[in-house]
């Protein structure tokens, strides 16, 4: 244990010197992933999409330890309703706790959608770059075993959530600096020279 915790440390690390790019997170689920000794870790961002508003999980990174298939072969995870599939694990994502359970716990369809993918356990933490703001989730899969997740594991978890956290806020801010910067450069193109 004290290698993943060393490993979540890396992570942290690379996030906020390289940002939550795709190499990037596919090499932190990687380091982490082996060190816990779990078949599939991924990222998944939320979204609103159109006019109504309507909740979309879309997954943004992952890893898979071969020969299990990675997550993103699976088209279902892109743009999908996570309030449909799971609502009350959507409930628990949003006020901050964990979900931690053998895929045959889990509600009808996203037990439908684990099974189908060859999981036995899952473990999701939510990302919360504010405290207003639910991006997204962290989610670590076993595929051999109905896998009762240990306190120490769920800790980790959260960690390498908290620093995915903090990669997207430094995105964020990094973000909003840039197009304050680009309004003021063409404020000031746009403002005449006089007296010279």
């Amino acid at each position: 244990m004290i290698e993943a915790f060393s490993k979540v440390s890396e992570a942290s690390k690379l996030l906020l010197e390289k940002g939550l790019v795709p190499s990037t997170g596919a090499e932190v689920l990687s380091m982490v992933g082996h060190a816990l000794g779990v078949d599939r870790a991924y990222i998944l961002e939320n979204r609103v999409q159109g006019t109504y508003g309507r909740f979309i999980t879309d997954m943004r990174h992952a890893w898979a330890e071969a020969p299990t298939p990675s997550p993103l072969a699976n088209p279902v995870m892109r743009a999908f309703s996570f309030r449909e599939f799971a609502p009350g694990w959507v409930d628990m994502l949003e006020a901050g706790m964990v979900v931690a359970c053998p895929t045959r716990d889990a509600p009808p369809m996203m037990k439908d959608l684990l099974e189908r993918q060859g999981t036995q356990s899952i473990l999701m933490c939510p990302i919360n770059p504010s405290r207003q703001q639910w991006w997204g989730m962290v989610a670590f899969e076993d595929c051999h075993r109905p896998r009762a997740w240990k306190p120490e594991e769920v800790t980790l978890l959260k960690s390498l959530a908290r620093a995915v956290a903090a990669s997207v806020r430094h995105g964020q801010m990094r973000s909003s600096l840039d197009q304050v910067r680009n309004s003021l450069r063409q404020a000031v193109s746009r403002t005449p020279l006089s007296g010279i």
